[in-house]
């Protein structure tokens, strides 16, 4: 049954909200999925929010859609470490600028990035790859706990750290992306 009261046949009970009205209402992303405001986020209950949310929209209208797109966006958002940090720093007042920048990472991804480059046998460029990728996960985490930590603790001094470890964060995105394109762009040379 439809809950807008405003259409005929509408269930206005006070108690029974629709996903709509919670999308409405809800002032952040963790709130919708009934999540604390945490970097650390429990994946399996997010997923298990998202399912039960999307349900709910879709028994609550006759339209065919899979979900409402807020909740699609909320979702993905606090599924992914990196967009989730941005979007805490955001709900924290900061917009993401310029970072401070760490010289020895960049040294380090532009030498990993090098390394890719520099090989030309298929068989070693899918070792390579999977060299610099693995590399590039372990910074991830890496960085991924650090901001956990600062997160826990959102002072002004912690959040900047934060915005600088979202920067990092961004930079080694780019070079999976980059790692990645470079192993298909072998793969379709074999």
């Amino acid at each position: 049954m439809n809950s807008c009261p405003d259409m005929p046949g509408s269930d206005t009970r006070p108690n029974s909200p629709t996903v709509f009205a919670v999308l409405d209402a809800a002032k952040n992303h963790f709130e919708l999925f009934g999540l604390p405001t945490s970097f650390a986020v429990d994946t399996n209950r997010l997923a298990e929010r998202y399912r039960a949310l999307s349900a709910q929209a879709r028994a609550d209208t006759a339209l065919a859609i899979p979900s409402p797109p807020q909740l699609d966006e909320a979702y993905r958002t606090l599924l992914d470490p990196l967009t989730r940090a941005r979007y805490l720093l955001r709900l924290y007042g900061r917009e993401l600028g310029r970072g401070r920048g760490n010289a020895a990472l960049l040294v380090e991804q532009i030498e990993l990035r090098e390394q890719l480059k520099q090989v030309s046998n298929p068989t070693r460029t899918a070792l390579a790859v999977s060299s610099v990728l693995t590399e590039l996960a372990e910074q991830s985490a890496v960085l991924a706990k650090e901001l956990r930590t600062l997160f826990e603790d959102p002072s002004a001094d912690n959040l900047e750290l934060a915005h600088d470890l979202v920067h990092q964060l961004e930079f080694i995105a780019l070079c999976r992306r980059d790692a990645e394109q470079h192993r298909s762009l072998r793969q379709g040379w074999d």
